[in-house]
């Protein structure tokens, strides 16, 4: 079983430094493309990768008006080097753009600068499979808790349906903590990807709040979907898809809102003259 966990679980599982913050993320896509280059995605939450992201307005002479200027300044993702296929001996690390964000969904997708292949890619939960799991269901939970390399933690399913801020969040009782986040919930049985973990329950005890880290908050495998969906990045579990044709998918699809938007603001120049 250890050799199993450790490529299924463990080697796809990464720790994320990003501007004033760190966490982690876990590799969920790694093909060859035609040019024998490999491309490599790692899914995280958008809070982890926020500080690297700034949007600024900026006045556009060809549009006559302000625009939203984005910036985006790379991450830096560390991959472990075991020995024995579970100790932490050295870590790799290499920059990786992000290419998709959702601040409402709490997620984010860094693709890895580097075009080699990667030790291992975790198994996403089958899309429509959601009603079949259990309260009570053995899952883990791993992250680079407090920055240290992958941590594992064993626990249960313990709740679904959960919402907070307006969005379904899944509890379990595998303890997280800081540096959990962009990580990885797992089936303990089946070794597939269910989660994100994002939050961890807080309560007031005196003056102080104290972390509850054994009410572990992921975001479901139903919205990692949604989210890949939205931002068209469905080639990642979809093979229909083809990574180029969504890129020009999603470039369309930014053209199409700028015309739009640029289209709103002639026709209210007009109706105000």
């Amino acid at each position: 079983m250890a050799k199993q966990l450790s490529r299924e679980m463990l080697l796809p599982n990464v720790r994320v430094a990003a501007m004033k913050v760190g966490g982690s993320g876990t590799v969920i896509y790694s093909e060859k493309g035609e040019n024998g280059e490999y491309s490599t995605y790692v899914l995280t939450n958008h809070h982890v990768v926020d500080n690297n992201i700034e949007i600024k307005k900026k006045w556009s002479p060809l549009l006559k008006r302000d625009k939203k200027d984005e910036s985006m300044t790379s991450v830096d993702v560390h991959f472990f080097k075991y020995q024995y296929q579970s100790r932490a001996v050295g870590v790799t690390a290499i920059d990786a753009d992000i290419m998709a964000y959702d601040p409402d969904h709490d997620l984010a997708i860094v693709k890895l600068r580097d075009t080699e292949a990667v030790p291992a890619v975790a198994k996403l939960y089958p899309r429509g499979a959601e009603s079949k799991l259990r309260l009570g269901t053995p899952v883990i939970a791993i992250g680079a808790a407090l920055g240290e390399p992958p941590v594992l933690t064993t626990g249960r399913l313990s709740q679904f349906a959960r919402e907070i801020d307006n969005k379904e969040y899944w509890l379990s009782t595998a303890p997280t903590i800081f540096g959990n986040s962009g990580g990885a919930l797992y089936l303990e049985e089946t070794e597939e990807l269910i989660g994100v973990p994002a939050r961890i329950a807080v309560t007031m005890l005196g003056f102080s709040p104290d972390v509850i880290t054994h009410l572990s908050f992921a975001i479901p495998i139903t919205r990692i979907y949604e989210f890949l969906d939205e931002q068209m990045f469905r080639f990642i579990y979809d093979s229909n898809f083809t990574e180029k044709e969504e890129a020009a998918a999603r470039e369309k699809k930014r053209k199409d809102e700028e015309t739009k938007i640029a289209k709103e603001d002639m026709e209210g120049d007009e109706e105000g003259a």
